[in-house]
């Protein structure tokens, strides 16, 4: 059933503050000209259904350029547009799924690779990237590189998680740490978690059910529960946008572009620092 659209003044409110701050949003260093963030999850939780929202959001209808439903298995950066001809300094990057099967879905060399910048907009997932595949960039620039890796998971099958997807996910966790790369996780499908949030759902955090299932998600992925952020996509029976879904939406997209300034930092000072070790001749 469709939504019902939801105009209470807070929800409007928090609504424009939020879009104003992520519309003025620029990288602290200019060398940057987007910030990039890399969605992560297992198939089907909603990764290209957020990017759909958050599009949606800025285009002021609902809209699904993502396309949701059908699995990704390509890399994609998707810019948002804000207006005719300009777009927010922030892109959201879609990939492959991570597989419950052995073998299966994104390897965690692979998001390696696409956080370190050599995997080219639009290269299939399959085969993994290499130096030696067609289309890998050597030298990538600061602004070719993830800045924040958000988790996709969804809030409804949070207590399924399998014991192989487990393991991928925490050594998919220690590896994007060791790359200092801020990461923050995205509960999706609260509704399906618990059906009475729809009724107000700005109130998401009074529910004890997404209270548990946040402590879960925090133990399985070793985040702090400040970290993981509970959301409602828009899906396609959804006619028209929501001001408290959009809160949500938006206080999730503000945190990652806060969290990006800290990393393109890192990034600046390692290549900096790379230059400067590197002889003449092999500048």
């Amino acid at each position: 059933m469709a939504q019902a659209p939801d105009r209470s003044p807070w929800g409007e409110r928090e609504r424009t503050k939020l879009i104003k701050a992520i519309k003025e949003f620029k990288p602290i260093d200019s060398s940057v000209t987007t910030a990039r963030i890399l969605l992560l999850g297992p198939f089907g939780v909603g990764k290209s259904s957020f990017v759909n929202s958050v599009f949606s959001i800025f285009r002021g209808s609902i809209s699904n350029p993502a396309y949701a439903g059908n699995p990704t298995s390509e890399f994609r950066t998707h810019s948002i547009s804000v207006e005719e001809g300009t777009s927010l300094n922030l892109a959201l990057c879609d990939t492959m799924g991570l597989s419950e099967k052995k073998g299966a879905g994104l390897h965690s060399d692979d998001i390696v690779s696409i956080i370190q910048g050599h995997v080219p907009d639009g290269y299939q997932a399959d085969p993994p990237m290499t130096p030696e595949t067609d289309g890998y960039v050597a030298a990538p620039t600061p602004d070719e590189m993830i800045h924040c890796v958000v988790y996709v998971m969804d809030a409804s099958t949070v207590s399924d998680v399998s014991a192989h997807l487990k393991k991928k996910l925490r050594e998919i966790r220690q590896r994007v740490t060791s790359l200092k790369i801020p990461q923050l996780v995205l509960m999706t499908k609260v509704d399906r978690a618990d059906p009475s949030v729809i009724k107000n759902i700005r109130k998401v955090d009074q529910s004890e059910i997404i209270r548990e299932k946040k402590k879960q998600l925090a133990a399985l992925l070793d985040v702090p529960i400040s970290c993981i952020f509970p959301v409602k996509n828009y899906v396609p029976d959804d006619l028209e946008l929501n001001d408290n879904c959009d809160v949500l939406l938006l206080m999730a997209v503000n945190e990652m572009k806060r969290r990006t300034d800290p990393s393109v930092n890192d990034i600046i000072r390692r290549l900096s620092a790379l230059s400067t070790r590197c002889p003449p001749d092999l500048k």
